[in-house]
């Protein structure tokens, strides 16, 4: 090649006269010939450089050519300010790829002990740096709705949106491969060919970017395996300011930490813990007494259970006198229905509330030493003892019915019911998860990954949730600080599920969610319009998501579902109190209702008419 673009050497001139038309056509047949050498030199070196174009080209844009044609590309934001546009900024990032692509090919030649073979095989096969050989060797694609079918997580997963249709694979190792990875695309597989050959599959939730998140970055490390996510964010170095700037160091933070910087604080040793451990040592120092007469109660209760029903749990609730018009209307409720009762049991608070529950013809316990101190109404203040019992008799219910060894459909008094959904819970179609909940909708970070309603949910009894229950009745003080047993709960959900491998499912809300609630009631039109025309058939309903009892009532009442007088203290019994057909009354235009309410007055600010 050398030879063939060197200079050719310039004709001899001879002294002779004579010789010049023998020199002449002598030089004209050379430069021809030289002509004929360069054009074909030159020829020569130029499909050279065009061969090894293509092979750069290839190798280092096939996976970026989507984004190749943008006329601006922006930076990580970790990386700094920088944007790449216009002519001066394109020069750079032309160099930097140029200079990068040479280091790399130098790379791989040498490593790979130089020849064309090495520098093919890398240019055609390899997706990731030889840095990342023992971290990676390929990637496809699994559409995230086929993803979620093949591989429940148990999450409420949210519909799925454009940009973020599919799940990112990462293979470690050239045996977990698919088997004809090597004849056809490894993009758009399906989950079973897609995981074929791993023996392993370890999933990461990450939400799909939004205009108001942050920027984020995600760094996988080579190091021994953590089933946690460490996070760091950009904030002030006094770990008790928060705000985001750029300006500020990236410092490690804990996963409850918002987008904005914000973090919800543990439990005051004084104010909190304090005052549990007394709670605590009371319930713990009746338990076996409180047990063994619950056992009694609930087993003369499963033998005057008749028919098919075989499953092995009680419906539990929770009440106080306060609350109580709201436990007699789930009675008359469900009477009127024609569904069965006889494996409900209320834990009564309250002397009114236990007798109000012998009148209505239920189960009731009611034990002073446990839930004398809880009063009628409310606590006295916040964080003390009786606030922390009224947080806490929800988790003291639960953990009892399951020392029983029975499952424990647990509900508040705000359920109404369609039909009994114990043998739902009974069926084989969930039978291999552990607990089970009705979506809250609350997506905000204290309730992430599960969101889990804890006003109307199922637990299988065994070993790991006997554990789990026996767990949470340590966290009191963490329930009195965040206000609700929801954040607590929600918290050792994720400990339990990656810790234990807990199998954890939440019903996404709308669509045909067999267990709607509050977030239906007031966000989702469409579905509470097909609720009222009869066109879904759901198990219950919760009204949560409202901030009181009276709106409770209001709510229930036009949307159909109260059944209770209006004057109860001129009934001869509690039972004497239900009505054979709802009290349907218009309140509010904008709330949905199973009568049109057009002259009613919103409630809302912005509310639209339900019934349009």
């Amino acid at each position: 090649m050398a030879r063939l673009l060197s200079k050719p050497s310039a004709p001899s001139i001879s002294s002779s006269r004579g010789n010049n038309n023998t020199n002449n056509n002598a030089n004209n047949n050379n430069s021809k010939f030289m002509s004929m050498q360069n054009i074909l030199s030159h020829l020569l070196f130029g499909c050279c450089c065009t061969y090894l174009g293509l092979i750069l080209g290839m190798n280092f844009h096939t996976s970026s050519s989507s984004s190749s044609s943008s006329s601006s590309i922006q930076e990580c934001p970790c990386l700094g300010n920088t944007y790449y546009g216009g002519s001066e900024a394109r020069t750079r990032r032309q160099q930097q790829q140029q200079g990068a692509a040479s280091n790399y090919v130098e790379s791989s030649l040498g490593e790979g002990g130089g020849g064309t073979s090495s520098f093919s095989s890398f240019s055609s096969s390899r997706k990731f740096p030889r840095s990342l050989d023992n971290m990676f060797v390929d990637y496809a694609t699994v559409p995230r709705e086929d993803f979620n079918r093949h591989l429940e997580i148990g999450v409420p997963f949210d519909k799925t949106i454009q940009g973020a249709e599919d799940v990112l694979v990462l293979y470690t190792n050239q045996k977990s491969l698919p088997s004809n990875s090597h004849n056809s695309s490894l993009f758009k597989l399906h989950s079973e060919q897609a995981f074929e050959n791993c023996h392993s599959v370890k999933v990461i939730l990450q939400e799909p970017t939004k205009k108001r998140r942050s920027q984020q970055c995600i760094a996988i490390v080579p190091q021994w395996e953590s089933y946690y996510v460490h996070k760091f964010m950009r904030l002030p170095r006094q770990k008790l300011s928060s705000g985001v700037d750029y300006q500020n160091p990236l410092r490690y933070v804990s996963r409850s930490h918002t987008d904005d910087g914000k973090f919800a604080s543990v439990p005051m040793l004084s104010i909190h813990t304090h005052a549990y451990y007394k709670v605590l040592m009371e319930y713990l120092s009746n338990l076996d007494r409180v047990v063994h007469d619950l056992q009694r109660i609930l087993r003369v209760q499963k033998k005057q259970i008749h028919g098919p029903d075989q499953s092995n749990a009680f419906i539990v609730m929770v009440c106080n006198l306060g609350q109580s018009e709201l436990l007699h209307n789930f009675v008359c409720n469900a009477r009127a229905k024609g569904i069965d009762l006889s494996r409900v049991i209320v834990f009564a608070t309250d002397e009114a509330t236990h007798n109000l529950c012998k009148g209505l013809g239920i189960n009731a316990y009611y034990d002073k030493d446990i839930f004398g101190e809880i009063p009628e109404n409310a606590a006295k203040g916040y964080g003390d003892k009786i606030f922390v019992k009224m947080m806490m008799a929800k988790v003291f219910c639960v953990h009892l019915v399951l020392s029983c060894g029975y499952d424990v459909l647990f509900q508040d008094v705000d359920v109404v019911m369609f039909k009994n959904p114990l043998a739902f819970f009974a069926s084989d179609e969930v039978a291999e998860w552990d607990m089970m909940f009705q979506d809250d909708g609350a997506r905000s970070v204290r309730y992430q990954p599960y969101s889990p309603n804890t006003g109307f949910y199922y637990v299988r009894n065994s070993p790991i949730t006997m554990y789990f229950f026996g767990v949470l009745l340590r966290m009191g003080d963490l329930v009195a600080s965040t206000k609700s047993h929801q954040a607590a709960l929600s918290a050792l959900l994720n400990e339990f599920a990656s810790w234990k491998g807990l199998r954890i499912k939440t019903w996404r809300m709308g669509d045909e969610n067999p267990f709607p609630g509050g977030v239906e009631y007031h966000r989702h039109m469409d579905y509470m319009r097909a609720l009222v025309d009869g066109k879904v058939n759901p198990y219950i309903f919760h009204m949560s998501w409202t901030t009181n009892k009276d709106n409770k009532k209001l709510f229930l009442e036009q949307l159909g579902e109260w059944y209770l007088r209006e004057d109860t203290g001129a009934c001869s019994s509690p039972l004497d109190c239900c009505l054979a057909k709802p009290n349907i009354t218009c309140h509010y235009k904008d709330k949905p209702s199973k009568i049109p309410c057009k002259s009613s007055p919103n409630i809302d600010k912005r509310g639209k008419s339900f019934w349009v």
